[in-house]
């Protein structure tokens, strides 16, 4: 009777065993298959600032905006139209006084071929305003995106506020 008791509990020890070790495998193939699909998520680099704009977009609303808040400084109280050559910006990171570079977060669309931001120095204000190029031979969703843009300052920020030429406003900074 010992015999039959032993190879029953061998061959309920090898059948456990070789379930485990499949239930094992098939665990750690979904756990390869489910880390490549997905992959830790890298921060996206800073897009490259564009020397020059692309043509279809003109900087003269923005310099006309720049020139009316300059004026009307501390009040300019914000700007009604702009479209694609003049847009909101929603933020920029954190800056200190020493800073000659500010990184603002351009609005744009899901479909749009490039944005930027605007730029003008004054000795007391910084005034920023963003830009897109749609893409108007593609069908596109109604999603609006946030992504960084770095800008070169011509001298230390200093105590100057930076301006958001829409709203007429300071840019909220976080980081």
């Amino acid at each position: 009777m010992r015999p039959r008791i032993i190879r029953s509990v061998v061959i309920g020890a090898v059948l456990g065993f070789s379930i485990a070790g499949v239930g094992l495998g098939a665990l750690l193939l979904w756990s390869h298959q489910l880390h490549k699909r997905i992959a830790p998520v890298q921060p996206a680099p800073y897009p490259t600032p564009v020397d020059a704009t692309p043509a279809t977009v003109s900087p003269q609303l923005f310099e006309e905006r720049a020139e009316e808040i300059v004026r009307a400084w501390p009040d300019p109280g914000p700007f009604d139209g702009g479209g694609a050559e003049l847009l909101p910006l929603p933020g920029m990171d954190a800056v200190s006084p020493e800073d000659t570079a500010l990184t603002v977060h351009v609005g744009h669309g899901a479909c749009d071929t490039e944005f930027g931001a605007w730029l003008r120095e004054t000795e007391e204000l910084v005034i920023v305003g963003g830009w897109n190029v749609p893409d108007s031979t593609v069908a596109c969703t109604e999603q609006w995106l946030s992504d960084p843009y770095r800008i070169g300052l011509e001298s230390a920020l200093g105590d100057r506020p930076v301006i958001d030429a829409v709203s007429g406003a300071p840019l909220s900074s976080s980081r």
